[in-house]
């Protein structure tokens, strides 16, 4: 296998355990979380975790698509990670003391986005710096 693609099955084994995680950590029952501390706070945690699932979901689709697909991109990281979402909530109503909350979906789609634009603005650093080294 070469180093490509070994990158890219590191990339998307990563993606998945992190779904994994979310998951696991969704089956917690309500009674055991604990109770906010403040207002929305559940939603801030919702867009943190979010935010990482769409920073590895973007490195593991740069790392899959073409360059002549890499228009869709975008389009893949928020389809993907919104589902996720949508499904997490979803499964969310089968643990005891948990509930579908459309905010917290909310969160967790503000989160992807949040991993979207931080992994392009990484990317775009990274091929700065590699454009100033050739310069150079």
């Amino acid at each position: 296998m070469d180093a490509a693609r070994a990158a890219e099955r590191r990339a998307w084994i990563l993606a998945i355990a992190y779904v994994m995680l979310i998951l696991a950590v969704s089956s917690i029952p309500g009674s055991i979380l604990r109770v906010p501390v403040f207002r929305l706070s559940d939603k801030l945690a919702h867009a943190a975790e979010y935010a990482g699932l769409g920073l590895l979901l973007s490195a593991a689709y740069r790392k899959t698509l073409s360059p002549d697909r890499l228009r869709w991109f975008a389009p893949c990281v928020i389809a993907t990670g919104f589902a996720i979402g949508a499904a997490d909530e979803l499964y969310q109503n089968t643990v005891p003391g948990r509930a579908v909350e459309f905010l917290d979906w909310v969160g967790d789609a503000v989160g992807v986005l949040l991993g979207l634009w931080l992994s392009n603005i990484f990317n775009r650093r990274k091929a700065s710096r590699a454009g100033s080294a050739r310069a150079a």
